[in-house]
């Protein structure tokens, strides 16, 4: 598994709970980092969805209503 990391600007993207997200194309996983250290797997999730992830402003917003619908690990 090669999961390719990516760290969000907090002040910029204003977030609250997490700011590092990995993802992994070919096994469709996402990882995402809490700022109180616990991470989230999620599966089956499509590359465009973290297409959209990157380039939506409200981050923390997607996060709540499209992500957490994934299954996870």
């Amino acid at each position: 598994m090669v999961m390719n990391y990516t760290t969000f600007n907090r002040a910029l993207s204003e977030l609250t709970s997490f700011d590092t997200i990995g993802y992994d194309r070919k096994t469709m996983q996402l990882k995402v980092l809490f700022f109180d250290g616990s991470t989230k797997i999620f599966t089956e999730v499509a590359e465009k969805i973290i297409y959209e992830f990157l380039l939506t402003d409200d981050k923390e917003n997607y996060y709540q209503t499209t992500l957490r619908q994934f299954p996870t690990l």
